[in-house]
Parts: C-alpha cells; structure tokens; sequence
C-alpha cells in the first residue's frame, strides 16, 4: 500500500514538472526585440502575435508572415526579399530559454539570438541611428557624408540602380553606410527598391595590388550580402568576395555625387 501510494505521489511530481516547464503559446506572444550587438541603436526583431500571425520590426528584406510552436521549437515563416526576388522560408529554432521578459532561441546547439520582450516597438530615425553609431575620437576630424551612385548589370532584371550614403568622420577609415538598390523592371516589369544600412571599414589591399584602397560595406541584416568596391576618390567599383575585379566589360562603377 505504501508502495502504491509513494508512485502516485511520484507520477504527480513529474506531472507538475512537466505542466510547469511546458510552453504556451500565450507566452510568445508580444514584442520581441533583438540589440544589434554593433549598433544598439539599430533595433530588429519579431512581434508575435496571438493569431499566429507576425510581422518583422526593423527587417526590410524579411519579412515575417506567421508562427507557430512543435515542442520546444519554434517555427517561423515568411518571405525573404533581395537579389530582385522573392522566396518563402520556414525557419525551426530551438527555444533555449523563455522568461517573462527575454527569449533565447538557438540551432544545433551553436547559433543563439537574444531576445528581450518590449510592450512598444520605437525606432529611431535611420540616419539619426546610423550617426548616433559612429564614435568621435580625437583628431578625426569632421562628419562627412558622400553619395555614390550609378547603375550595374544583374542577371535577373535589366539593371540595378545603386545608391550608397557613408558617413564618416575625415580621418577616420571606417564608418556607416545606408544603401538603397532599385531593381529595374524585377516584379511585372515595375522596379523594386530596397534599403538597408551598415558598418563601412577600409580595407589595404586587394587581390591583384596590394596598395589598392578598398571600401568593405557590411550590413547590419545578415540576410544581405557585404559589398566591397575599389576606392578611386570620386569613383567606386565593384569587386567580387574575393576582393578581384569583375571580368567584364560591363560598367560596375559608381559615381560620386556633388552635394
């Protein structure tokens, strides 16, 4: 009889167990907001909502549709926008930890994101963040800002017409970037923009001069890709991720833009 009674006791503790570290939807729900750890002015995330719907907060080029849970998964899913097309995406991760205030989410034990839960999404103006990012040190001189501009060839549309902003202080080489690519004619023929912004570092050397000045443009959304471009003062070309030139004859160089 003790016996009988000691494993009702003991299938009772594990049902607790399992009730009080089982996950609800209803605790998902709301405002999630990961810091880009090289810019925490530059705010992302993902609101999800009670209906299963969601929606991306600072991503122009993922966009976040819907949600739901398996297990201790999470599953989101949308579309991924860049290159001129549109792809849909379902996304598992593994739900490390969930508190009233912060979610971690991970994949195999090796790819964590931090998140923590915000009643209300605020983002600051973009250029304000993006200048608010840049640190003024001593003997750096002054704040410039140049345009680039110019169209380049692309394989699925009949060009791109790139439109790159950096600021950064005079005698410093690195700073920040916004940049906005318009593929022409890319969806029934009417073009499509996009905007992101970035990190731009200066780099000593390329594949083929070790002299050569080369501008690296890394964004703050991973899901876009980093440019580098040879610096010539008023001109920029593009290089490919191997820091060679492009073997084209085709024009891969932006303009500097009078101000």
């Amino acid at each position: 009889m003790r016996k009988s009674m000691m494993l009702v006791v003991a299938a009772g503790l594990l049902a607790s167990c399992h009730t009080a570290t089982q996950k609800n939807e209803r605790d998902f729900t709301g405002n999630w907001i990961e810091v880009m750890p090289a810019n925490p002015q530059i705010v992302q995330g993902v609101t999800l909502n009670a209906d299963g719907t969601a929606s991306s907060i600072g991503m122009a080029t993922l966009k976040y549709e819907s949600w739901s849970l398996s297990g201790d998964r999470l599953i989101l899913n949308g579309k991924s926008i860049g290159n001129g097309q549109t792809i849909d995406f379902s996304d598992t991760l593994d739900v490390v930890k969930l508190t009233p205030d912060s979610m971690t989410l991970g994949r195999s034990g090796s790819y964590r994101i931090d998140y923590y839960r915000t009643a209300e999404v605020i983002v600051a103006p973009q250029d304000k963040a993006l200048l608010d990012s840049l640190k003024k040190a001593e003997g750096t001189g002054e704040l410039q800002t140049r345009i680039y501009r110019g169209t380049l060839p692309a394989a699925s549309c009949p060009g791109i017409v790139y439109d790159i902003t950096l600021y950064n202080y005079e005698h410093s080489g690195d700073g920040v970037f916004r940049a906005r690519l318009t593929y022409l004619e890319a969806e029934n023929g009417q073009d499509r923009t996009f905007e992101y912004c970035g990190r731009q570092y200066t780099l000593r050397g390329n594949a083929v001069d070790k002299d050569a000045t080369v501008f690296q443009f890394v964004p703050f959304d991973k899901e876009e890709e980093t440019m580098n471009f040879l610096f010539l003062g008023d001109k920029l070309t593009m290089l490919d991720r191997e820091l060679k030139p492009i073997d084209s004859e085709l024009n891969y160089t932006l303009q500097q833009q009078l101000q």
